[in-house]
């Protein structure tokens, strides 16, 4: 586990540093990485998220951000007191994307 953890937090660690230097997409893949493993940490969820509004690509963000709740509602369990602001954060953001998709009746 810790092995797997400490990947993900280089992953970020490579991201930030990518973004820095302009490589957007390369630190982007790198999110992905770490989202698509459920990574229960903010960082690449909000990188990903204001990456992809930046783009205008409201549905990934969407995506991103819904992921993100499900990571940190599945935490609220743990003893970390950082759980329940970080939910409330993504679910904040996530609702202020969804109207930015037109709703299709």
């Amino acid at each position: 586990m810790s092995s797997n953890l400490d990947s993900q937090v280089q992953r970020n660690t490579k991201g930030k540093q990518l973004e820095k230097d302009g490589k957007i997409l390369e630190a982007m893949v790198l999110y992905e990485a770490n989202i698509y493993e459920n990574f229960e940490g903010s960082f690449p969820y909000r990188r990903l998220a204001i990456l992809y509004r930046k783009k205008k690509l409201w549905a990934e963000e969407i995506r991103v951000l819904e992921k993100a709740v499900f990571v940190f509602d599945s935490l609220i369990p743990t003893e970390r007191n950082d759980v329940q602001p970080k939910l409330q954060d993504f679910i904040m953001a996530l609702s202020k994307a969804q109207v930015k998709i037109p709703k299709f009746k």
